[in-house]
């Protein structure tokens, strides 16, 4: 696929019945426009992920104010804890 250009933006409410009209007639005018391709991009707010994955928010703003890093990384940070826990990787890094 070559570059793409952002042309529109539709936000969404997925809880929103109407939501499902101003999809259809985006993809109605793109299409008469002359559009016969379109990438979605779901996005959605940190805050969001943090509820959904039910991750420790006190540990999310600990790790938030340490390391002055951008939230994306911490929520990325906390998931990936867990699936290093038995993979060997402190025996690894460490001398024991």
């Amino acid at each position: 696929m070559s570059k793409v250009t952002e042309l529109k933006t539709l936000f969404i409410d997925l809880n929103d019945r109407s939501s499902d009209n101003a999809i259809s007639d985006s993809i109605a005018e793109l299409k008469n426009s002359g559009y016969s391709q379109v990438n979605l991009e779901v996005k959605t707010s940190t805050e969001q992920e943090v509820i959904k994955m039910q991750i420790d928010i006190d540990l999310f703003q600990r790790i938030k104010e340490i390391q002055e890093i951008p939230d994306w990384v911490i929520v990325k940070l906390i998931m990936d804890c867990g699936k290093l826990k038995d993979s060997g990787f402190k025996e690894r890094i460490t001398n024991g």
